[in-house]
């Protein structure tokens, strides 16, 4: 192929591939063979000025002789002592999968970008290909700013311009036309070239927003640009590059740290050597505290119980989100686990006899349900110490982590067969819920909170968590829904058939003195549990490292 993209040579199953013959494709343009929709990214790609240009596995969709699309692989590389040609080998795709961006959910439906998630998976694909064909692809963050404050109301048909108008200017300024992405509702970023700079696209952005909404030519666009260089890095320390430098830029009001993608993925790595040690300090010290959100019946707003939730001494007013997933990834959450579920306890012990009490649902990890150590000594806590199994029941969280469902499952029936029940939160976010409801013998589930907000907005999505709900029923599952913020959707919601809500309608998260009144809470008691691990308490088993 020519540095113009025409076909200058042929060979192979032409026929088979685009309904012509070899001699019939020489002199065309190599992207009259590509799929419409992805023309644009092959452009940018194949017309990159580099003499050492290379593709590996661009996977992309062919236009086939029968209208169809079907998925191709093109590797190759450009000669220079061949007139600058590319020489190409184009296959079927190895795995006729459905790529990124083209199934609804990758889909911002406001912007029309790509979703948060999808976004960084198309841009790491996207940074790849454009480097190896010689490229110098950058990742720009954009914070558009709050649309309220130009006069512009939430929901109205004025915003939904807005919003088409700054996702049809970015994806127009984006590798391939299509790897734009929406963080969140203020922030967007977009992979591109060296030939596109800050300036040039707020200029673009400003313009769209002024011929959208007048008024909201008051808005200034924040644009943080990285070098996005792969260098070393595999797809996925590529992704989670990616990954901290959108949460780094909405976290820091549009600021970034220097560098490329790389040194802030080294930035990002130093930081997390740092916050596992003061996780592990977290859970030997004990220095958090249990928040109880209630859970509360739909048809009366009696609370049924309390899920646990933590927060933590150093970090007050923060959400714990971050620490605790970084736990998970690192595989050292099933130590703070334990030292909740601990903790859960002695407040059950202190607060059983001040009055009527509501019991505690603990959240325990994915990751350490799947851990058999785990397993044995929470179930050895709760049998040799702990005789209240109608008081505290177990929800387990990140499922979708879940690899070993047979396993896990034999897990879960351990601590049913001793009386304690097990809800499964996240249901209905993904397409294993059904296999996690046929492969998982529960008591209860919680629909996750987009789940609920679909129901809402959407006639399908009514349809579906009605459905879900009355299966549920009939196998005597529980069902929760979460984020139930007012009585309006707490009347809706029962009426698709869910039992229990949890969300402001019902109340906030409440410290252990409102949630249980006249406890008096010592957890430094002497002795502690220290009769059960073979003379250690929990705590000091973790100090020691014996956990």
């Amino acid at each position: 192929m020519s540095q113009d993209l025409s076909i200058k040579f042929c060979t192979g199953p032409a026929q088979a591939f685009f309904g012509k013959q070899d001699a019939e494709l020489i002199g065309l343009n190599f992207l009259d063979i590509i799929h419409a929709d992805d023309r644009s990214i092959v452009k940018d790609i194949f017309t990159i000025k580099s003499r050492d240009a290379r593709v590996d596995d661009l996977m992309v969709r062919a236009a086939t002789h029968m209208n169809a699309a079907a998925e191709i692989a093109i590797s190759g590389y450009r000669v220079p002592d061949f007139d600058n040609d590319y020489f190409l080998a184009i296959k079927i795709a190895p795995k006729q999968t459905v790529p990124i961006g083209r199934k609804p959910e990758d889909r911002d439906t406001e912007s029309g970008v790509l979703s948060n998630d999808a976004f960084v998976d198309a841009a790491t694909q996207r940074v790849r290909s454009y480097e190896a064909a010689g490229g110098k692809p950058k990742v720009s963050m954009i914070n558009i700013g709050d649309l309220s404050e130009a006069g512009i109301q939430a929901g109205s048909a004025q915003e939904a311009e807005v919003l088409k108008a700054i996702g049809h200017t970015l994806s127009q300024q984006s590798l391939g036309g299509d790897t734009a992405g929406r963080i969140d509702d203020e922030n967007f970023s977009i992979v591109h070239g060296d030939d596109v700079d800050a300036i040039g696209l707020s200029e673009k952005i400003s313009n769209a927003l002024s011929v959208a909404a007048p008024q909201a030519k008051s808005l200034v666009p924040k644009i943080a640009t990285v070098d996005a260089k792969a260098g070393g890095m595999d797809d996925k320390q590529l992704a989670k590059a990616m990954l901290y430098s959108l949460q780094e830029f909405t976290k820091h009001d549009g600021e970034l740290p220097e560098g490329d993608l790389n040194s802030i993925l080294e930035k990002k790595m130093e930081e997390n050597v740092k916050d596992v040690e003061r996780f592990k300090k977290i859970c030997a010290d004990g220095s958090f505290d249990l928040v109880y959100m209630p859970v509360a019946s739909l048809k009366d707003g009696h609370f049924h119980h309390f899920e646990a939730l933590t927060r933590f001494h150093e970090a007050a007013g923060e959400s714990p989100f971050q620490l605790i997933t970084l736990a998970e990834e690192v595989g050292i959450i099933p130590t703070f686990d334990l030292a909740v579920a601990e903790r859960s306890i002695l407040t059950i012990e202190a607060a059983k006899n001040t009055g009527p009490f509501t019991p505690i649902a603990i959240n325990v990890s994915g990751h350490s349900i799947s851990d058999p150590h785990f397993c044995s000594d929470l179930k050895k806590l709760l049998t040799e110490r702990f005789g209240n199994e109608d008081h505290l029941s177990l929800e387990i969280t990140e499922s979708a982590e879940i690899t070993d469902l047979e396993g896990v499952n034999e897990a879960i029936q351990q601590f049913r067969r001793i009386g304690f029940k097990v809800a499964l939160d996240d249901f209905g976010a993904g397409a294993a819920s059904f296999d996690y409801l046929n492969s998982f013998d529960v008591d209860t589930v919680k629909f996750d909170g987009p789940v609920v907000k679909r129901a809402v907005s959407t006639k399908k999505g009514k349809a579906f968590l009605a459905s879900m709900a009355t299966l549920c029923h009939e196998i005597e599952v529980e069902t929760i829904a979460e984020m139930v913020e007012d009585l309006a959707l707490a009347e809706f919601l029962g009426n698709c058939g869910i039992e229990l809500g949890q969300g402001w309608h019902f109340g906030k998260p409440m410290p252990t003195e409102e949630a249980f009144p006249g406890i008096e809470l010592n957890l430094k008691k002497p002795g502690g549990d220290a009769e059960f691990f073979e003379g250690q308490s929990l705590m000091e088993r973790i100090s020691s490292g014996n956990l």
